[in-house]
């Protein structure tokens, strides 16, 4: 994989699953009036485009995860972004190994911070190590680690 900056990748998924829940659109439907208000380079496009793709196809399953994960809200209660944030973090966790994992955690935690609440970047942060610690996930290197 071409090394490209997979934020810009995540925040144009972020931003096309909220608008797809938010207005019960398809990616097809949401999707120009995402690009119109972020431009984004084509491999970034394809790389959140696999990560809308993923949470889609998994969304059932993250969402236990998340209900799991969430011990004391009711999912219907977390901020729609924190959700879709979360999902997405999950979704890289569990199905693009080259993605380092302190890389999909913090980058998560970034987002939400930027975007959500205040607190919403300590709680993503909590509900991944939960997660993170019920599925036996371990710490990938980054490539400046191995």
């Amino acid at each position: 994989m071409p090394r490209i900056s997979y934020r810009p990748a995540r925040v144009f998924a972020m931003q096309l699953l909220y608008s797809m829940e938010v207005a019960g659109q398809t990616a097809g439907e949401a999707l120009p009036g995402v690009l119109d208000s972020q431009p984004i380079h084509d491999d970034q496009k394809k790389y959140g485009m696999k990560l809308v793709d993923l949470v889609q196809a998994h969304r059932e399953e993250l969402d236990e995860e998340i209900k799991a994960a969430s011990v004391h809200w009711e999912i219907d209660r977390i901020a729609k972004i924190d959700r879709i944030v979360v999902r997405i973090a999950m979704v890289e966790l569990l199905y693009v190994p080259d993605i380092p994992t302190k890389v999909a955690i913090s980058e998560a935690v970034q987002i939400a911070t930027k975007f959500s609440m205040e607190e919403s970047g300590s709680f993503v942060n909590g509900l991944l190590a939960g997660f993170m610690q019920k599925k036996g996930i371990v710490t990938k290197p980054t490539k400046k680690e191995s």
